[in-house]
């Protein structure tokens, strides 16, 4: 048997996170249910039950369906109301199974296309060396820093 602690939501990609305790060990452990083909189409009453009656039912029985519905509402909320080119619905082809002639057309459509959006010096808003700062503080490294820190083993 288990026993929610906390029940929230994951925006990217979209997926209900619960925390939970399980009653024999009382131990704290974490699911996430990702919430594949989601889109502001969906319907989220729908959407709920489905959760609630699918693989994570043992999960989910002492959650109310409201709550769940308030959660699936929130992450609608933050979709974006025209679905990108990116989004998980477009068709991918694979590549790796085209004939040589067939790749190369793909290849050369693809060249055409960076031809398009390429800045090259001389056009408007061309920049030279570019610098963009990418810090998170998750991983810092200190091989890469700019002090004058030596390693006197390497």
């Amino acid at each position: 048997m288990y026993t929610p602690r906390q029940c929230g939501v994951k925006f990217d990609p979209p997926a209900l996170v619960l925390y939970y305790v399980v009653n024999a060990t009382g131990k704290v452990h974490r699911r996430s249910m990702p919430l594949r083909n989601f889109s502001v189409k969906t319907n989220v009453d729908e959407m709920a039950a489905n959760l609630k009656s699918g693989k994570h039912e043992r999960y989910l029985e002492n959650i109310p369906a409201e709550q769940i519905q308030r959660l699936l509402s929130k992450i609608k909320e933050q979709l974006p109301e025209k679905e990108d080119d990116t989004s998980p619905n477009m068709e991918v082809e694979d590549l790796n199974k085209l004939s040589d002639n067939e790749l190369n057309k793909k290849k050369a459509e693809m060249d055409e296309v960076f031809e398009e959006h390429r800045v090259k010096p001389g056009d408007e808003g061309f920049q030279y060396d570019v610098e963009v700062d990418f810090e998170n503080g998750k991983n810092v490294s200190g091989w890469d820093s700019d002090d004058d820190y030596s390693d006197p083993n390497f």
